[in-house]
């Protein structure tokens, strides 16, 4: 059940403290589209806008462990679907095609932008994905189409689901409109605050490589590895340079990614794949991080992974699919018991049905 309600944008989820979001809804502003999916416990707040975006996820009565610019929404709900508004930091979770280094290689609309790697094709992340809500809604499932891509040669469909146990299942579908082969997986991406912990197991140092910061006054980041998980503190002590930027890229070895945020673990599932099926400039699971100190506002952390790199034929589409968990956590900060929560609580009860 989809109830529509309008409301000022501020006041939406009470600036994502999921208390707010206590039935399924619709909320509505005079610019962007909300549903608001509740279980009595846990709710997700989805946007057809920006290209279809979890906007909020968590355990009611705390914050999103999403992180999502509300303010940047209102004062700038529909932008140009052009290049130049393509990176606009609405964050929020969403879904790209990769590798990043093909964005601009199979599209003449700009040429100058072939061989790039930024900004992100603005048909994937701005435009407002079509639907009743937009959204064809039944109980707490939401389905967004998005228009043809002349960058990519896709055409993504999401849905979102959430179930009576508090799993939210975030499926992307990509169709290759094109009438030949196109190559891509899909990529998505979470992100959080920047004093978020994220780990996520891994057989060892080898399994975790880095790419340098985008400038090189920026310091980049570090994993520690150790008893079969890569993590990172987000402590910035130590931290000398303007900002710690860069990317982390793993090979798991299990199927789920973490992260301890505002006083909940969000765990992320997905089915493991092989090495060989990843694009070999990706991992399945990336971390990145943009921090700066003193600045939480324009700082994040991304979790992110890659579905197969796979060779579309005209008209055939290819599925990826997450399952997303939380729940309040009051325990240690360390390793080892935000580990153990992991597995003995999220993954031991299975809101998801996937362990």
């Amino acid at each position: 059940m989809i109830r529509h309600v309008s409301a000022p944008l501020k006041n939406v989820c009470a600036l994502i403290l999921l208390s707010a979001c206590a039935a399924p809804q619709a909320v509505r502003t005079p610019h962007v589209s909300y549903v608001a999916l509740d279980t009595g416990g846990v709710s997700a707040l989805v946007t057809n806008a920006f290209g279809g975006r979890v906007a909020a996820f968590g355990v009611e009565d705390y914050p999103s462990v999403v992180k999502f610019d509300m303010d940047l929404a209102a004062a700038d709900p529909r932008p140009p679907v052009d290049p130049a508004h393509a990176a606009a930091p609405y964050m929020g979770a969403t879904v790209w095609a990769g590798p990043q280094s093909d964005w601009w290689n199979h599209q003449s609309d700009h040429p100058e932008l072939a061989g790039q790697g930024w900004p992100p094709d603005p048909y994937v992340s701005l435009v407002e994905m079509a639907g009743e809500m937009a959204g064809e809604t039944d109980g707490n499932r939401v389905t967004l189409t998005g228009p043809e891509s002349p960058v990519s040669g896709l055409q993504l469909r999401k849905e979102f689901a959430l179930s009576d146990l508090g799993c939210l299942t975030v499926t992307a579908e990509a169709t290759n409109i094109r009438d030949e082969p196109v190559s891509w997986d899909l990529w998505n991406v979470i992100r959080v605050q920047p004093d978020a912990w994220v780990f996520a197991p891994v057989g060892g140092d080898e399994d975790v490589r880095y790419t340098p910061p985008n400038r090189p006054e920026f310091q980049p980041p570090r994993l520690s590895v150790g008893d079969g998980l890569a993590y990172a503190d987000p402590s910035l002590a130590g931290v000398t340079a303007p900002r710690r930027e860069g990317k982390a890229f793993l090979t798991p070895s299990e199927g789920w990614m973490a992260g301890f945020v505002d006083g909940q673990v969000f765990l992320v599932t997905f089915d493991l794949l092989p090495e060989s099926a990843i694009h070999p400039e990706q991992g399945q699971v990336e971390f990145y991080f943009s921090q700066a100190p003193g600045d939480p506002a324009s700082s994040v952390i991304e979790m992110e992974t890659h579905a197969a790199y796979r060779t579309l034929a005209p008209g055939e589409t290819m599925t990826a699919t997450q399952y997303w968990s939380v729940a309040p956590y009051d325990g240690a900060l360390d390793k080892a018991s935000l580990v153990a929560f992991v597995r003995h609580r999220l993954l031991a009860t299975d809101a998801c049905g996937t362990h």
